[in-house]
């Protein structure tokens, strides 16, 4: 069955110019399914942290590279990585796509790595579907 996603597909996290002095350099958009994905595993105050990182993430000239941020590439995505303090034991990853037209980081997910080694080749294929589908949708050809 393909995946299909929600009415309510998108929400706006931050807005380019928003945001304490700079402001944001990044629009921030959110897949609801990414919401419901991370709400699975993380507490609200666990939550405000990841997100926390993605609204610093969105403050820095280049959103696939950060000297305080934890960014790796896999494939045509990224991941913000992150382990301990609030988080506890849990290895939390945040999967996002840098939209250059309209100067974005798309969320696509979140995932709760239990084993070590690359990220899963299940969870990478749903990142890159939720990608495509947000790019049909918002940026058809």
């Amino acid at each position: 069955m393909a995946e299909r996603l929600p009415r309510k597909e998108v929400k706006v996290g931050v807005k380019e110019g928003d945001g304490p002095p700079p402001g944001y350099k990044w629009n921030v958009a959110i897949l609801e399914v990414s919401y419901s994905e991370a709400s699975e595993f993380l507490d609200p105050d666990q939550y405000a942290h990841m997100a926390s990182l993605v609204r610093e993430l969105a403050r820095q000239d280049d959103a696939t590279h950060s000297k305080t941020i934890d960014v790796r590439p896999v494939q045509e995505f990224f991941e913000i990585r992150d382990k301990g303090g609030i988080l506890g034991k849990k290895n939390v990853r945040v999967f996002y796509f840098v939209e250059k037209r309209s100067r974005s980081i798309v969320i696509l997910g979140a995932f709760k790595k239990e084993a070590e080694g690359a990220t899963p080749v299940g969870v990478r294929l749903r990142m890159r579907r939720r990608m495509r589908l947000y790019m049909e949708k918002h940026f058809p050809q």
